[in-house]
């Protein structure tokens, strides 16, 4: 069965962007792109990406990444500000489940399938599915709340950049009840800590 991963880069502070971000900026302001330098500021481009460059060990991350992961699921927000990548996810094929009550009136056509789902539990089924004997990557920080709350993660894989941006979008919020971790892995580089946790079950 596939596992339900949230997959985000943040700064030791905990903020996903800095502050004010919006489809222009979708990193906000105070140069919170720099939470993805460990994937986009090497000096080499990783193979079958059109962007990504992953520093040194970071690579390793990477290779995890494309290897492991079989659908996106994804929250409005992210789509938008990605404006829907153009309608090929650059993990070429992989299959986008957009958690939204209000489908845009045009879905973008190329490598990537997209589904519009409103319903939190019925959009992780069929993330499930449509992964198969892969994982499911979750975006977001709606979404992460919302999975929490609703006891429907299984691991975080928290890539934490040394950079304390001081205001912006927190990835974690008021949790509805208390969540216990356990760290599974960690993997130190110049540029992020990549820390994956389980999270246990009650």
């Amino acid at each position: 069965m596939a596992k339900i991963i949230v997959d985000m880069s943040l700064s030791l502070d905990g903020m996903i962007t800095g502050p004010n971000d919006s489809s222009a900026q979708p990193a906000g302001e105070r140069d919170g792109m720099q939470t993805l330098n460990w994937m986009l500021a090497g000096p080499e481009l990783y193979e079958s990406s059109t962007f990504m460059r992953p520093t040194e060990n970071n690579l390793e991350v990477v290779d995890a990444m494309y290897k492991t992961t079989g659908a996106l699921l994804t929250g409005r927000r992210t789509y938008d500000y990605a404006s829907g990548w153009g309608g090929s996810h650059p993990i070429t094929g992989l299959p986008v489940v957009v958690l939204t009550h209000t489908p845009p009136k045009e879905i973008p056509q190329g490598h990537s399938t997209f589904t519009y789902i409103g319903d939190l539990h019925a959009a992780v089924e069929t993330a499930k599915v449509q992964a198969g004997e892969k994982d499911v990557m979750a975006h977001g920080a709606s979404t992460t709340q919302q999975l929490l709350d609703a006891g429907l993660l299984d691991e975080l894989w928290l890539h934490v950049a040394p950079r304390l941006l001081g205001a912006g979008k927190p990835l974690f919020g008021h949790t509805a009840a208390p969540v216990d971790l356990e760290m599974v892995e960690t993997i130190p580089t110049r540029e992020a800590v990549h820390i994956r946790y389980r999270v246990l079950k009650k």
